[in-house]
Formats: C-alpha cells, structure tokens, sequence
C-alpha cells in the first residue's frame, strides 16, 4: 500500500514541502533512515481516544505513554481507548495500526504534546510500514493551528535507557496543560486576520438610527426584510412585561402601540449582530443563558437610568443596547474557536464558583471583554458599545463613557445576586455607586420591581433566544 491517499492530499492542498523517509533497524534495534539515525523522541505517535461526546486524537513522542486520567481532568472528559472498529474505516487507506499523527487531516480533535514542537524536524507514521514523513518543526505545528497543545498528559516510558522524570502531582499537571492552551490561544488569536463582517441588517440599522429624519416607518420596512428578527419583537413585545392586551399583527404596531422606536432600534440591532454566531442552547454558556443575562441586565440598566443625577445620567436608549450587548464576546470566542469555548463552557460548568474572567484567563489566556471590544471596534460600534465590553468587568475604570460602565457592574452585581449573569461578586461597587451618584436603597428599590417581573422577563429571554 502506498501513503495514505488523505494524508497525501491533506499536504498537498497545506502546500507544505514533506519527503517520504524509508527507514529501517540497526543491529541495536535504532531506527535509521538513508541520512542515519532518527530519533525516537522526533517521531510523533498517535493514538485515538473515545468518550460520549466523540472521538478524539492524542498526538506524543514514540518516547512516551499516555495519561488518560490527566487528560480527562484536564479537558473535562471521559475518554478511553476507542475500539479499532470505531475508526478503521476512517483509516481505510492506512495499513491497520499505522495511523498518521494528522488529526486535522481525518477530521478529528487533537491534543499534541508540545515537546514534539522543540524538534526541528518530526517524522509520522505515512499509512505504509517501512517509511515515515519528514516535516520541520514549524510546519507539523502550522499543519496543527486549531489543536490543543499540553506537556503533561503523557510522560517518557521508563526502559533501560531511559531515566523515567519525576512524577509531578496532578495539580501540577493541570496547571502546565492550562498555560500551554492558555499560550497557544493567545498565539492563534494574533494570527486571525479577518472576522466576521458585521451583518447587513445590522449595518443598514446603525446607518438608520444615524439619520435624523428617520422614522417608525422606515425602521419597519428596514427590519421586516429579515421575518425572523421581526417576529421575535412581536413577540417581545406582546410579553406580559409591557402589559398591552390588544393584538399585535405587524411590526409597525409593535413600535407604535408598545416598545418605541428607540427600543425596536436596539432590539433589532442586538438579534441582526448576533444572528451570524450559533453556539450550544444550554449550559452556563449557552444562548439560553446570554439572552436571560442580555434582557436582564439591559431592562435593568434602563431602569436605573431614572434615579442617576441628571448629570451623570446615561442616556437610557443607549444603557439597554449596552446591557443587551455587553458580553458579545462569548458569542465571538465560540464562533472563532469552538473547541476553547467547549473547554471553558465545562469547566464553569463544573467549578461555578470560581469567577469566570480567572477561568478565562487561566484556561485561555485572553476573555470574552477582550474579544467583544475587539469584534465591536471592527464593526465601528459606537464608542459606549466597545468601551463598555471592555471594561464591564473593571471597577477601577473612569475613562471615556464611564457611566455605562458603571451601570453594567452595578446591574451584573444585582443580578449575581439573584444567579444570574457572570459577575465575580453580588458586592455594589463603591466607586461605581459614588460615580453615578446613586443610594443603596434606592438601587435595591429598582432591581426589586425588576425583579418581580421574572416570569415576564424570562419569557422574553426565551423570544430572543428562538
């Protein structure tokens, strides 16, 4: 048989230069090509591992043995070997045993242990006994870029010749796959070039509300192009929230009987931005729990606009596109790098009481204010949008639009409060409350009637989400 035909065109379509080493045993058993001796801790090793969530692929040095239960702690799994019946036929063009160490080229997660990344050259298994590929370094990583990379999850087999290192603790293990990843994204992020152009509903609505002669009217016939973001504001609109008993048949109606321009202008803008990015229903992270925090914290952030000082007043239209917008971040971070967000999502899942920006920081290297400033400053946001994704997790912000930065951590404070959104503390923030020149009681005073009204915003929530 001759190297697998997927693996062939796999490098062939990456344009990355290989050459096919055929290779051979000495009489001490060394392995050697037509150049000499090839290292064994240079040829990487691949091996195929299964939980109910699917299959994936663990890449190490021919040197080492795997570690199954650090793997499982550290990716929150429950992998075991897969039986060969699960993958054969998905390595029908490889001789059996001999699997290329080329996840990405069979479609499969991977995790790499990174000491394969020192070498300057790396040889893997071809499909066929009797030859290896040679690729340098760099491009066995590049031909990897959307794998997870770790040096703890497989160690040197001990044997004769081989000093075994010392055993390090499972914290210790964590910890150092966690940097890695954490290193790994950091990189991979400053190799995205190009992001997700801004939806034309969405653009074509900022450019509205730029208009000062714009009207219900235009912003109706605006948004009714797109019938899905139009029938969830009627049906947002028709929620017991606003209290209206008629029936509602037309957008048109929704923004002249109940909501308002301003506020279909802005629920409109949040459904259309984020329409594009589709990450899972449920779980800590899910869209489920985005719009229950959206709508939350976006009617809360209105609401106590009406009891700031009039100078320090944020404009209300402004404070509820801010508080439905604010961690627009997640939605990009599980739209560029599914698998990250996978492995986030469980550890909040499993460790809710540690504060997510750690989480993030720990896990990633980068978090979801970083990317939603990042993804509102390329679409040309307004200046509150971006400033306030940002910074909604710093109390110690004053700079430029800093009283929706203060609305947001007073508003994502109250509703830790109640188990819902992602604040480090359900504390008030001090300065924030000495910023906006807001009392205590009169805050709890407004969160109160908002929160009397769970059921309605819930039911909102669940409009946005659909």
């Amino acid at each position: 048989m001759s190297t697998s035909i997927t693996v062939r065109r796999f490098l062939e379509a990456q344009d990355v230069q290989h050459s096919l080493v055929p290779i051979s045993k000495d009489e001490t058993g060394q392995l050697r090509g037509p150049a000499g001796s090839i290292s064994p801790s240079s040829i990487a090793k691949a091996t195929i591992l299964k939980d109910v969530r699917g299959m994936l692929m663990a890449v190490f040095p021919l040197t080492h043995k795997l570690n199954i239960a650090v793997l499982n702690r550290v990716l929150h799994r429950n992998l075991e070997p897969a039986p060969g019946k699960d993958y054969r036929s998905i390595f029908s063009d490889c001789n059996p045993g001999l699997l290329p160490a080329l996840g990405e080229a069979y479609g499969f997660e991977t995790i790499i242990d990174d000491s394969l990344l020192d070498q300057d050259y790396i040889y893997l298994g071809s499909g066929n006994p009797g030859e290896l590929i040679r690729l340098t370094g760099h491009d066995f990583q590049m031909l990897h870029s959307n794998a997870w990379y770790g040096n703890t999850f497989s160690s040197i087999a001990e044997g004769p010749n081989v000093q075994a290192p010392p055993a390090a603790t499972s914290t210790d293990r964590i910890t150092s796959i966690q940097a890695h990843t954490a290193t790994d994204m950091r990189r991979r992020i400053e190799r995205v070039n190009e992001l997700p152009p801004m939806p034309t509903l969405a653009m074509k609505i900022i450019q509205l509300n730029a208009n000062p002669y714009a009207h219900a009217e235009d912003l109706a016939k605006l948004v009714e192009r797109d019938p899905s973001v139009s029938a969830q504001i009627i049906r947002y609109a028709q929620s017991p929230f606003y209290g209206y008993q008629g029936q509602l048949n037309s957008l048109r109606q929704a923004i002249s009987r109940v909501l308002g321009y301003d506020m279909v202008m802005n629920i409109a803008l949040g459904l259309a931005a984020a329409k594009p990015f589709k990450l899972p229903t449920h779980g800590p992270l899910g869209m489920d729990a985005f719009w229950r925090h959206a709508t939350y914290a976006a009617t809360l952030m209105q609401a106590l606009c009406t009891i700031v000082p009039r100078e320090q007043r944020p404009r209300p239209g402004m404070s509820y596109l801010t508080g439905l917008l604010h961690n627009f971040g997640y939605l990009l971070l599980g739209h560029l790098f599914p698998h990250e967000f996978e492995l986030l999502h469980n550890a909040v899942r499993d460790n809710p009481e540690i504060p997510i920006i750690e989480h993030e920081d720990r896990l990633l290297g980068i978090n979801h204010t970083e990317m939603g400033g990042w993804l509102m400053e390329a679409w040309n946001m307004p200046a509150e949008l971006i400033i306030t994704q940002r910074q909604h997790h710093n109390l110690d912000y004053s700079g430029p639009h800093a009283n929706y930065v203060h609305l947001a951590l007073i508003a994502d404070a109250l509703l830790k409060g109640f188990d819902i959104g992602d604040a480090s503390s359900a504390q008030l923030p001090e300065q924030s409350m000495h910023a906006l020149g807001l009392k205590e009681e009169d805050v709890h005073k407004v969160v109160e009637r908002t929160i009397s009204n769970r059921e309605e915003l819930d039911t909102m929530a669940r409009y946005l989400v659909a």
